[in-house]
């Protein structure tokens, strides 16, 4: 049958893709519905039409699966950070294990490697130890008759980069982040904070980023704003350490680029401290408001636990940790390696990674600022850098760079770790890696990072043929 945009059809949810749609077939013909679960018969809508595939809404859920749970948060369905909570803990694992086989299959090639089942993660409420919030003043209405509004403070619905639920409880962070959050929106609107337009590009504030120290029990708050403005910040954060006692650090970022991100290009501390500190195994990190730390930390423990078991240290390996953010890969491996080099981008990362491995005593580690696709060809410090035996790699979602890839084969270290936080482009970086009968894959470890979202980690043990 033809399928048409507006055309509106009864389908079966038959499975989940990897980003969290549903997947349907129409004679034949595949159809991505989102806000869907496997099991689920639905009414749906089709909003978008291609050669190969559609793209589809459900307007009514006929009839919902078998193992179809109650979603706990009231924002479920409109905000996009807990894209399947209506599904059991033990449904949502074995969906992301197979997307990773798949994935595997389908853009790798691999049709006889073993993918172990996802590692669950420890807690599946409040795990989250940073969220970031975005102000508006657009919100978007959930139903129908919210009434209009001209200031909010949330989270962007899925596919929007310019329209912000607002949020008043979320599940994912600690609760008394979510107080924070709450306290935040009701002291911006009475005093009339201007939120920054993502299209007219004016207003002042425009993030809240809440860290919380699993470990540790330590708070950051970091206000993002346009310009630093003392008579609006100052009252702000007295006001609120009066309330919340337990906050450790606050911090003003600020930021006039015009893309959406929370990174600020200048910091004012309002505390003594402009770190929190959490733990890792036997080692305590220091994080900065724009540094990356692993998102669920008690998950990163079995995460890190893996990468270890992947690389099967002596003790007489020189190791590099790409994209080592704050060094937790690096300074974990430092304790069972001869040398470990960690590269990264960020100065704040860098920064701190440097001043874990002092406040630890860990001296065989060390840290290069730079872009990986230019350090390694560029910079003058790698003209002397050692060769690696293990190489571990933990990029962000867009994968590996072509460049790097090439560095890394010409490299050619016994094994390489790849810790990947997207299946897609990990099955594309692990064909690259294993074209020419290169390296062998030899593990294949899925772990839940973020429980009731649509994403996956997963680590990939390698060894050179």
């Amino acid at each position: 049958m033809g399928i048409k945009r507006g055309q509106e059809l009864e389908v079966e949810i038959e499975s989940l893709a990897y980003g969290g749609k549903g997947v349907a077939h129409v004679d034949g013909f595949t159809i991505f519905v989102e806000r869907t679960i496997p099991g689920q018969k639905a009414r749906i809508r089709v909003k978008k039409k291609r050669q190969q595939y559609a793209e589809a809404y459900p307007v009514e859920i006929r009839q919902p699966a078998a193992g179809e749970i109650e979603a706990k948060c009231p924002h479920f369905g409109v905000c996009g950070g807990c894209s399947v909570q209506n599904m059991s803990y033990p449904d949502q694992l074995a969906v992301k294990t197979t997307q990773v086989k798949d994935l595997l299959e389908r853009v790798g090639g691999f049709r006889d490697i073993p993918v172990k089942p996802a590692l669950p993660s420890p807690d599946i409420f409040h795990y989250r130890n940073k969220m970031e919030f975005s102000f508006t003043r657009r919100p978007w209405m959930a139903r129908p008759d919210d009434p209009m509004d001209d200031f909010g403070l949330g989270l962007h619905v899925p596919g929007r980069f310019d329209r912000v639920l607002p949020i008043d409880v979320c599940y994912l962070q600690k609760p008394i982040c979510t107080d924070i959050l709450n306290f935040t929106s009701r002291w911006a609107r009475e005093h009339q904070w201007e939120p920054f337009d993502t299209k007219t590009h004016t207003g002042w504030t425009r993030h809240l980023v809440l860290r919380y120290g699993e470990h540790t029990n330590e708070i950051m708050v970091n206000l993002v704003t346009r310009t630093h403005d003392p008579a609006l910040v100052e009252p702000y954060f007295a006001t609120l350490k009066e309330k919340f006692p337990p906050i450790t650090v606050m911090v003003n970022n600020t930021t006039r680029s015009r893309a959406e991100v929370a990174i600020g290009e200048a910091e004012y501390a309002y505390s003594k401290s402009r770190v929190i500190h959490d733990r890792l195994g036997e080692l305590t990190y220091e994080i900065a408001a724009n540094a990356f730390f692993q998102t669920n930390t008690r998950q990163a423990e079995q995460l890190y636990a893996e990468t270890l078991t992947q690389a099967k240290l002596s003790g007489n390996e020189v190791v590099y940790d790409l994209y080592c953010g704050t060094g937790t890969i690096a300074l974990y491996l430092a304790q069972y390696a001869k040398a470990v080099i960690g590269v990264e981008v960020v100065a704040d990362a860098v920064e701190n990674a440097r001043a874990n491995a002092i406040s630890h005593g860990i001296t065989n580690a060390e840290f290069i600022l730079g872009d990986l696709k230019d350090v390694f060809r560029k910079d003058e410090s790698a003209q002397n850098l050692p060769r690696p035996d293990v190489l571990v790699v933990d990029p962000p979602r867009a994968g590996l760079h072509p460049k790097l890839i090439d560095d890394i084969t010409r490299f050619a270290p016994q094994r390489i770790v790849y810790v990947s936080c997207n299946p897609s482009t990990l099955a594309r970086d692990l064909k690259l890696l294993c074209a020419e009968n290169r390296y062998e894959i030899t593990s294949v470890q899925p772990v839940d990072m973020f429980p009731h979202t649509a994403h996956i980690e997963t680590v990939v043990g390698m060894e050179k043929k």
